[in-house]
């Protein structure tokens, strides 16, 4: 058998949404915690096994992202980052990236996180920086991009174009195309875009894995394309997975009859992904009353109650459970009222994504239907900055409200979106705790009240993946019998509320050392 002792250290243990209990030492034997504390360790093991000394530094449960992209995110790697650039320095990362792609057999140039609240963009510009390329740059929060002449061209995208169902192509007084595509319009361009292929698919992968496990990622909840989950199973099979894969299909992709797949080893698939509405940033988020700054736009609702129910009854039947993205105030409340009247899940819970700004009266009604409040706390790092304008300070006020959520009893889980935001669980942690990011001063509309205490935001960073996931019984928790997924991390305050200087140490993985500094 192997075994591993971890020593020296300060393990967060204890489990469910408890606070910690606090001990020095653990032993894994065969991929599994087999003992916690010293009197534990005595009484099942006496002779010599491998240990590690960690000098103090700070042993939690694995540390998890339940909302991201995985692949997408591997595959960012290699494009440009746009976040934080104004105009000009927006167009010269382009100009410097397309200069390095000169031999590439892509014809399509690609970038992602352009903040349209930082900068204006159109085709016009693109064409100027980059004549004749095809350009596509995307919005940060992936529900709006903007294109070049040649894009669209080669997407079919002209005058006589019409707006596809929960989509829209923005168009000068003209009628011609300003090169800004929103929502369901962006798979006008994702058609005719390259395909990755399965072995592009799987670089993307194991790049991405290398990076969040140097973050102290253990395990994921990721979003499928098409064809991904064939890759996923292969490398699960081949036992090249280090991190355990909660993947979600989108409901448009399920063929509304079979049950979830069988589970293998790291990868699982019993998840359908809907939509209510799309994002803030885009002004497709589904709000109750008009945006401020947009007087005749309330955002998009992309389903009625009886469409979203005829779609999702059938599927939690047979046993799926449900992710479903809402955003503004009355797609939270669409979602509520369509769970409330649904069974619960066959298997861990159903789950908003975003929640970000509640109706009145939302934690309770949240509290009701019994779902996970799946949250993104580094998003408000950006969105503080200009969201109060856009909605105004009362509905703010009913935004990003975790501690409210924790307070009424609702399980929270801790996600990032990446790419859309960083995927480094650290920072995720110090906003949750101290709504804002490393080293920043507090902003007008920051709400300290709304922090969620440092035990809580830990537990919702591992226990609340594990609620969700419905692993609770094998993960989340430094304890006894539980899979020996660890994130080691140094430079953490000792009240777990600064993690500004935090250093991932080391990320075990059912009890396998994936990263070590």
């Amino acid at each position: 058998m192997s075994s591993l002792k971890i020593s020296n250290s300060r393990i967060f243990g204890g489990s469910g949404w408890n606070r910690p209990t606090w001990t020095d030492c653990l032993l894994i034997e065969d991929g599994a915690i087999l003992a916690v504390g010293s009197s534990e360790i005595k009484e099942v093991r006496s002779e010599p096994v491998e240990n590690i000394d960690l000098e103090g530094a700070l042993v939690l449960p694995g540390l998890c992202d339940a909302h991201l992209h995985l692949t997408a995110g591997g595959r960012s790697l290699r494009i440009p980052d746009l976040e934080g650039l104004d105009q000009v320095g927006l167009l010269d990362a382009l100009r410097s990236y397309a200069d390095t792609r000169v031999n590439s057999s892509d014809a399509w140039i690609k970038a992602l996180n352009w903040e349209p609240w930082r900068c204006g963009l159109n085709a016009e510009l693109l064409d100027r920086t980059l004549p004749r390329k095809r350009v596509i740059v995307f919005t940060r929060d992936l529900h709006s991009c903007c294109c070049s002449t040649a894009a669209l061209a080669a997407a079919g995208i002209g005058s006589d174009t019409p707006d596809p169902p929960g989509g829209m192509v923005e168009r000068n007084p003209d009628g011609s195309p300003t090169g800004i595509l929103r929502e369901a319009a962006l798979g006008l361009i994702h058609e005719i875009t390259s395909t990755p292929t399965p072995n592009e698919i799987e670089r993307a992968i194991l790049e991405a894995q290398d990076y969040i496990v140097s973050l102290g990622l253990t395990a994921v909840g990721e979003v499928l394309e098409t064809g991904y989950e064939q890759v996923y199973r292969r490398l699960d099979e081949e036992n090249r997975l280090k991190i355990d894969i909660d993947a979600w299909l989108r409901i448009d992709d399920w063929d509304a009859g079979s049950q979830p797949p069988a589970e293998g080893r790291r990868f699982r698939l019993n998840t359908l992904k809907l939509f209510l509405d799309g994002a803030m940033g885009s002004h497709t988020a589904a709000m109750n009353r008009p945006y401020r700054d947009v007087p005749d736009s309330r955002g998009v609702l992309f389903y009625s109650d009886d469409e979203i129910l005829s779609l999702v009854k059938p599927a939690v039947e047979m046993g799926w459970r449900l992710a479903i993205h809402a955003i503004g105030d009355r797609a939270v409340g669409q979602a509520c009222r369509i769970l409330s009247q649904l069974p619960p899940a066959a298997s861990g819970r159903h789950r908003v994504e975003h929640v970000q700004v509640l109706p009145e009266g939302g934690v309770e009604i949240l509290a009701g239907c019994g779902a996970v409040a799946s949250i993104q706390p580094v998003h408000l790092i950006d969105d503080q900055r200009w969201m109060p304008e856009r909605i105004g300070e009362e509905r703010w006020r009913r935004s990003f409200v975790w501690r409210s959520l924790w307070q009424a009893g609702i399980p929270m889980a801790l996600g990032s979106d990446w790419p859309v935001a960083s995927p480094n669980p650290c920072l995720n942690l110090h906003v949750a705790i101290n709504r804002r990011g490393f080293h920043e001063s507090p902003g007008k509309y920051f709400n300290p009240g709304e922090g969620l205490p440092p035990f809580i935001a830990v537990r919702a960073a591992t226990h609340g993946w594990a609620t969700a996931a419905g692993s609770t019984d094998s993960r989340g928790a430094v304890a006894t019998g539980k899979n020996a997924d660890l994130t080691v991390v140094s430079g953490v305050s000792d009240d777990l509320g600064d993690w500004s200087k935090a250093k991932i140490e080391m990320t075990v993985s059912r009890g396998e050392v994936v990263y070590r500094l």
